[in-house]
């Protein structure tokens, strides 16, 4: 039931490969190259070998699961920069649950938001918020909104990283 008595029809598409239109791809902020940006006071050289890691940790269409960065600590200072990036997207897998299931009746919205986080950690943020789409056919998800909180996730987590932690996993850094 939604909110003013109307319910809203699901389509629970195939999850396992999300076919992703470009434009929802366009339309969402990619976490690497948020970081390299916030990075972007570093030599080129540690520039370039930390756009190395973090495309190492990507999809062959370029999207980051969220499994891959699970694998990495938060002050895994031993993975350099990829910490960084595993603490910025810490709340992601949350925020597409939320999103893709905002609205949504108690059963539709726990299955809804269930496998939106799976296919983030599978497949990547474009693959889960195009699977979230075509599963709701609707039209009621809002991607622009999804692309902000993800943002605003992620320069929250930029804010509290400190300068002696981005040195610190440079130096202990073992590529």
């Amino acid at each position: 039931m939604g909110i003013f008595g109307t319910s809203e029809k699901t389509a629970f598409v195939d999850h396992e490969n999300v076919v992703v239109d470009a434009g929802i791809t366009a339309r969402l902020p990619d976490a690497g190259a948020f970081l390299l940006d916030a990075l972007d006071f570093l030599g080129e050289p540690a520039l370039r070998a930390t756009e190395a890691a973090i495309a190492g940790l990507r999809n062959s269409d370029g999207a980051i699961p969220g499994s891959r960065l699970r694998e990495i600590g938060i002050r895994d200072w031993k993975r350099g920069p990829l910490t960084h990036l595993a603490w910025l997207t810490a709340k992601d897998a949350i925020a597409v649950e939320v999103w893709a299931s905002f609205g949504l009746g108690h059963r539709d919205a726990k299955r809804i938001g269930t496998t939106a986080q799976q296919v983030y950690l599978t497949q990547g943020m474009p693959a889960a918020a195009a699977w979230a789409v075509q599963s709701r056919p609707g039209g009621r998800l809002d991607l622009d909104f999804l692309a902000e909180q993800l943002r605003d996730n992620w320069s929250e987590s930029l804010g509290r990283i400190r300068n002696g932690d981005i040195i610190k996993s440079f130096k202990k850094w073992t590529v």
